[in-house]
């Protein structure tokens, strides 16, 4: 993103701003998307059990194993898009607030 939004160094605060709650934004969509697959394995294992649930799993692996092999890959991101918008204002904040308000 730094090629396609260099610093200048004559630019105002004003830009500044504007280029961290765009970079806050991407890392946010980005972290989502990487770490969304982890969420729903995790999801899946502690909801096995659960009234209406009939998958067992022998842990991590082998429960994303049969998801994968019952739904297929989609199935690890399903959701994830309510996540990315949760998760691209709530990073973007944080990189113009980045030690907190007080």
């Amino acid at each position: 993103l730094e090629g396609l939004f260099p610093k200048d160094p004559d630019s105002d605060k004003q830009s500044l701003i504007y280029r961290k709650v765009l970079f806050g934004g991407c890392g946010g969509v980005a972290s989502s998307l990487i770490t969304y697959p982890n969420d729903t394995v995790r999801r899946m294992l502690q909801l096995q059990g659960s009234k209406g649930t009939t998958e067992v799993y022998n842990g991590y692996f082998d429960c994303a194993k049969k998801i994968y092999q019952k739904h297929g890959i989609r199935r690890f991101y399903n959701g994830a898009m309510v996540n990315v918008i949760r998760m691209a204002p709530n990073t973007a904040i944080q990189f113009i607030f980045p030690q907190g308000c007080m």
